[in-house]
């Protein structure tokens, strides 16, 4: 058996994780898939995805998403056939590791609603329902056209206080925290950011990163004063 820490995916262990994966999917119906394109964490030297080998098989593996320090999300996945030898709890330490090095207050797990192995590890662990994820198809034809004057512009790295200042509003998040953050996705080609102004004043963001596999769009918020208008949804021509 090795466990290995990384900090890095390349395509050789990103083809292993889908792997396991699809034999989940098929063991228990699940239709998620860990987000394992780019390390966005607060630190980038930290490792962030954490392997148990069989011989050459990969039998579990387990993310850490830690934008910022004031949470971890973490989610976990082992092999069917190897479940019940407490690999995700091998695993579930290595993260356990950089919470208490960097005295982060929280831990949320990301369950699958599905999976009912997960929900009976969170049980065990006496975690608390805090929120639902909602993963959407977008179409054209779904939008409503309005009037909005929301003028929707792409972010530059010029852009970064104006962001960091938006996510720490909306989201809550530490200056020093969103800065990173954003500054880490705005250095990545593949990951697109931008601003939402209103009458020329910036009220709000959204994300999105592109890869072969899917578009994930991230990271949208409207500052409070701007909430409940419709600004969260709209696409420059709509509310």
């Amino acid at each position: 058996m090795k466990i290995t820490s990384h900090t890095y995916v390349d395509e050789v262990l990103a083809k292993e994780i889908r792997r396991l994966e699809n034999k989940i999917k098929e063991y228990e119906g699940m239709t998620s898939e860990m987000y394992i394109a780019d390390n966005l964490n607060f630190d980038a030297s930290l490792p962030w995805v954490f392997t148990i080998h069989d011989e050459e098989e990969l039998i579990s593996v387990v993310t850490a998403f830690i934008p910022s320090k004031k949470e971890i999300e973490l989610m976990g996945i082992t092999h069917p056939g190897h479940r019940r030898k407490r690999y995700f709890s091998i695993l579930e330490k290595r993260v356990y590791e950089t919470w208490d090095k960097h005295s982060i207050p929280s831990l949320l797990y990301v369950l699958n609603e599905d999976s009912q192995s997960g929900k009976t590890v969170a049980a065990k662990r006496e975690a608390v329902y805090q929120y639902t994820e909602y993963q959407m198809e977008y179409a054209a034809d779904d939008l409503e056209k309005g009037t909005c004057n929301l003028e929707i512009l792409r972010a530059e790295e010029n852009d970064l206080e104006i962001l960091a200042e938006i996510q720490e509003r909306a989201f809550g998040l530490p200056r020093e925290d969103a800065r990173t953050f954003i500054s880490l996705a705005l250095n990545k080609s593949n990951h697109h950011l931008f601003i939402g102004y209103l009458n020329n004043a910036p009220v709000g963001m959204g994300a999105a990163a592109v890869s072969e596999e899917a578009t994930s769009i991230y990271g949208v918020c409207v500052l409070p004063e701007h909430q409940g208008f419709g600004y969260g949804g709209a696409d420059g021509s709509s509310c």
